[in-house]
């Protein structure tokens, strides 16, 4: 058996060794590889798609080669069941998550450096903050991390659903929790909030991915796209409590759009709401484009809404945060009345697995069996027209998991290959995994579109025109000059270098992810 376990661990360490010398899939190095739809750009004027980072199987930074030999032995760290899922930029980092589908992943929150600091195109991913915060078994580390949310403080919001091993045994290790992470104090711990039963059951959700809301104290929409009980899980910084609302026929998977196929392989998935993004802000007795004062986004007057689908859905939905954000309205609550409060868009063209909002409204989207990434003005019907592709390719793009935009203006797309991943079908010999850039011009939609710096070119943060600002005790500073970096340096965000201051088988894909509830009003915005 030691013998055995030993050829394994070299098998291993040949099969990533192969993988870091590169591809046999036709894919071109990165120093020679173009766009995926040279023809398509984001925008005029914008650049195209480029890939930044891409790994055959996936590694993580051990402190030294013994140690990684002996997580290779052990079955601590198994290649091939590792894979990224989320990504959020920030300052000099990208992070990274990686959920503990199956065993062998040593850590499921981590980093790799920006692509311009960073002299590999397949790095090691640090995990984050450290070894010991990613310790398995341990409740008060993280266990299972698919989605995370950067907020406009620099506050790291990590959802984790406690399960492991999803594709398989699904060990329970831990209660679900949401901790809260400084990025400008490398991962300080700022809040740990374990979901009640009621709410998140231990034994039965699949919390996925999370938005941020900065009004009222802080607010977090999730996903849970568990089989028995989907919606959306609501919670308050501010009140340190937690509640989920529901909707049948918005956040549950329709019958029409469970088959579909990436790259050839035809999918059977049942998967409630998962992808989930938030607006900007508007007043819903103006003009939908008119600008909105940093100094009133507390103000009753003012929306956002609060935009979802389910992976097996044709359609987007919305919500009004306001009525997401009530937990007396939501114990109250009929069925119907939040059924009135849904705001159906229409159809697109694919299933979606990651879409994002920046600060302009503009909604970026998947569409997994197009192998594409789309567009859309959410100031603008959803209309065919007005859904736009802007990169499509069958090798680059196969499954578009997640995406995050950088305080540059960059938008970052994970693709994950998850199809084949969940089914056992990844060759270590071939790229499995991408994250793709392109330029944007926009900022993330944690930022108040149009104002966020004022005409003397000073960062405006809640209300704050270069006056110091306090949070939990810490306080930061708002003020710079032209770059979005300098004035993200000011801001306390970045240093003033712009480096960081501080299944084996698709039915048990469906049995793991399949674990919803509520849709919203476009606030009085014309919906044809």
């Amino acid at each position: 058996m030691a013998l055995g376990r030993k050829l394994i661990a070299f098998a291993l360490v040949v099969s990533c060794a192969l993988a870091q010398q590169g591809s046999d899939d036709g894919s071109p190095p990165l120093d020679s590889l173009s766009p995926p739809t040279p023809s398509v750009p984001i925008a005029p004027g914008e650049k195209q798609f480029r890939v930044v980072y891409e790994w055959n199987v996936l590694d993580f930074a051990f402190t030294n080669e013994d140690e990684r030999a002996q997580a290779l032995y052990s079955g601590h760290y198994i290649p091939k069941n590792v894979i990224i899922s989320d990504c959020k930029p920030f300052a000099n980092r990208l992070y990274l998550t990686i959920p503990r589908m199956l065993p062998g992943v040593p850590a499921t929150l981590g980093y790799v450096v920006r692509p311009e600091n960073n002299g590999r195109t397949d790095p090691e991913i640090v995990p984050f903050p450290s070894w010991e915060m990613n310790e398995r078994g341990n409740c008060s580390a993280l266990q299972f991390v698919q989605g995370v949310a950067v907020d406009k403080h620099g506050i790291m919001w990590v959802v984790d659903s406690g399960r492991t091993e999803t594709l398989t045994r699904d060990h329970v290790v831990c209660p679900p929790k949401i901790i809260l992470l400084d990025l400008k104090r490398n991962g300080t711990v700022m809040l740990r909030y374990q979901f009640p039963e009621s709410v998140v059951p231990a034994g039965n959700n699949y919390l996925n991915k999370i938005v941020v809301d900065d009004a009222f104290g802080g607010f977090a929409y999730i996903t849970d796209n568990s089989g028995a009980d989907p919606g959306i899980v609501v919670f308050s910084r501010r009140l340190t409590r937690s509640w989920k609302v529901r909707e049948n026929n918005s956040m549950r998977a329709a019958r029409n759009a469970v088959r579909f196929a990436v790259n050839g392989t035809e999918l059977n998935f049942s998967i409630h709401i998962d992808s989930i993004a938030l607006g900007p802000y508007y007043n819903p007795n103006l003009s939908p484009d008119q600008p909105v004062p940093d100094t009133l986004v507390n103000s009753q007057n003012y929306e956002r809404n609060v935009y979802y689908s389910p992976l097996s859905s044709y359609h987007i939905y919305s919500l009004p945060a306001s009525l997401l954000r009530d937990p007396e309205f939501n114990a109250r609550a009929t069925p119907r009345d939040i059924l009135e409060a849904v705001v159906d868009y229409g159809r697109k063209q694919s299933q979606t697995d990651g879409m994002f909002m920046d600060n302009q409204g503009v909604l970026y989207y998947g569409l997994l069996g197009e192998h594409a990434v789309a567009k859309w003005d959410s100031y603008k019907p959803f209309t065919e027209k007005n859904q736009q592709i802007i990169a499509k390719d069958a090798t680059y793009i196969q499954w578009v998991d997640s995406m995050g935009i950088d305080h540059e203006g960059y938008l970052y797309v994970v693709v994950n290959r998850l199809h084949n991943f969940v089914a056992g079908r990844l060759n270590p010999l071939e790229v499995n995994f991408r994250i793709l850039r392109a330029k944007t011009g926009a900022l993330s939609y944690v930022y108040t579109p149009d104002n966020l710096f004022n005409s003397d070119g000073k960062f405006l943060y809640s209300g704050a025109s270069g006056e110091p600002f306090a949070d939990n005790g810490l306080v930061y500073q708002y003020e710079g000059t032209t770059p979005a970096s300098s004035r993200l340096a000011a801001a306390g965000i970045l240093g003033a270098s712009g480096a960081a201051t501080s299944a084996a088988s698709f039915a048990g894909f469906i049995g793991a992810l399949v674990l919803g509830a509520v849709t919203s009003m476009i606030g009085r915005r014309t919906v044809v």
